[in-house]
């Protein structure tokens, strides 16, 4: 099966610059790459597919920048973003073992030669997690992730160092790796936690990590520094977190790839949801972009008609 290039795009997710007004919707059609700006008060339609379909492989240049190849035959895949020779392909793989093994390509060695920095991040549902970024990609790995609130607690002097800053805090403080975008969705729909309760669990996360990190020997002489820098939300994520604090965020699945389509008006970014109301007096819902991701769009113009709750398509 072969995916039509002429009319349907690709969405490879969302890219954020903190030098843009709004992240992007990332979509490819053949070998044309489209943004799409996720703007407050944006309004579009859009139909999804069912099938999903590979989204490529990366490749590491020498100098240590990335290199985005398109999977040569376009293959339709189960779950996850890759067929199974893009899987075995794709270099970044070897990044987060490489503090364990020493094995990586020259150009991704040259990618984690730089500084990196550790970073504990807290979730709407009351989750926290421990995470690493390079310097370079500082500002769009906390954007990409969606927290409610987060902070830098240390400095390292590459990638290998940082990791094993990051596998430490697990051991230590019982502070997991990764969230699942579902949780991350679920936390934004429930009321368990606000604002306050979370700066709160983050603020206690973060001391318990740097006593730890205070009690470890010598930190200073591998080039760690502890830091306390608050991340701060740019605007259209900080709509979605004063909405969730608001309570004003309502539990419903607005969009079903293979469905008839949606019709939206754009209200607020984090990480990878989108909020969204539906037409004139509709209530504030969210959308799963990571269930974009690896499916093929079709966006058109929105005309937004008020039909007691309802919007047309076109």
């Amino acid at each position: 099966m072969a995916l039509e290039r002429v009319s349907l795009r690709l969405c490879h997710g969302i890219s954020f610059s903190r030098h843009d007004p709004a992240p992007v919707l990332r979509l490819r059609k053949g070998t044309e790459w489209i943004n799409e700006p996720l703007e407050l008060g944006r309004t579009m339609a859009l139909e999804v597919g069912v099938q999903r379909w590979c989204l490529g492989h990366v490749l590491m240049d020498s100098d240590g920048t990335r290199r985005h190849n398109v999977c040569t035959q376009s293959k339709v895949i189960a779950s996850g973003t890759q067929c199974a020779t893009c899987r075995r392909l794709d270099q970044t793989k070897f990044m987060h073992h490489f503090h364990k093994t020493g094995q990586a390509p020259e150009g991704l060695r040259r990618y984690l030669e730089q500084p990196h920095l550790l970073y504990i991040a807290s979730f709407a549902d009351g989750t926290t997690k421990v995470g690493t970024a390079s310097e370079q990609s500082k500002w769009s790995r906390l954007a990409t992730q969606g927290a409610v609130i987060a902070r830098y607690v240390a400095h390292a002097p590459d990638g290998a160092a940082v990791r094993v800053l990051e596998d430490l805090v697990t051991e230590q403080c019982g502070i997991r790796q990764q969230v699942r975008q579902k949780a991350k969705i679920r936390g934004l729909e429930s009321w368990d936690h606000n604002l306050a309760s979370l700066e709160e669990l983050n603020r206690a996360a973060a001391r318990a990590v740097h006593r730890m990190l205070e009690s470890q020997r010598g930190l200073d002489r591998y080039g760690i520094t502890l830091l306390d820098e608050l991340w701060h939300q740019p605007t259209y994520a900080q709509q979605v977190v004063n909405a969730w604090d608001a309570r004003s965020i309502h539990r419903k699945d607005p969009a079903v790839p293979g469905g008839e389509g949606i019709s939206l008006r754009i209200h607020g970014v984090l990480g990878q949801t989108l909020m969204i109301d539906t037409g004139e007096h509709t209530e504030l819902v969210l959308l799963d972009l990571a269930e974009l991701k690896t499916r093929a769009l079709v966006l058109r113009q929105a005309h937004f008609v008020d039909h007691g709750g309802q919007a047309s398509l076109f």
